[in-house]
């Protein structure tokens, strides 16, 4: 049987202190408390309750508005619900934040190439690579950037990157061969 710490009243098993003696908040603690919410979100968003998600992640900025993570998640959310600019808005200031989120500079990286903008994609994936140079899911949307470019030997590299780290990977080889194939037409 567990007690009380203050009072010594019988509690549940895993409380700590009853419910007439909950702990004083303690005051400058809000990365903690935005870190709860931060989890009870993602918990809500795992198990389908993407409102749900929402308002913790919302809370989590409130108590504490430098929570990069709480915002590339609203991004995320908003890319599935079809809102893209609120999507591209979220990450964005989540790179604020954090400029070493990878995922950020994937997911616009990956949102500029789709739309053409490459000079932008190639800024985004590339910090993507620095970041995190295993992450091979960047690296071929990188290859494809410097594909459209016409930067063909580093296109090249990208690709053979992938294919050294997984030989399997069929994007990688289909954009090898197309580079192959782009760079004999050109001769």
């Amino acid at each position: 049987m567990l007690y009380c710490s203050r009072c010594g009243q019988a509690l549940p098993p895993g409380w700590r202190f009853c419910p007439e003696c909950q702990p004083d908040p303690v005051p400058g603690n809000t990365r903690r408390e935005a870190h709860l919410y931060l989890l009870l979100g993602n918990f809500s968003f795992a198990h389908q309750r993407p409102q749900l998600a929402a308002l913790f992640y919302h809370a989590a900025l409130e108590v504490d508005p430098a929570n990069w993570e709480a915002c590339f998640n609203l991004g995320c959310q908003a890319w599935q619900q079809g809102d893209v600019d609120r999507a591209l808005a979220f990450w964005e200031a989540s790179l604020k934040l954090n400029p070493d989120n990878y995922l950020a500079h994937f997911n616009l990286g990956t949102y500029f190439l789709y739309n053409r903008n490459l000079s932008a994609a190639r800024y985004h994936l590339t910090r993507v690579r620095r970041i995190k140079p295993g992450y091979l899911a960047g690296r071929i949307n990188l290859a494809t950037v410097y594909l459209l470019l016409g930067l063909f030997e580093a296109s090249r590299r990208e690709y053979a990157f992938v294919l050294e780290r997984d030989p399997d990977h069929k994007g990688a080889r289909r954009g090898l061969a197309l580079v192959n194939k782009v760079a004999v037409a050109r001769r």
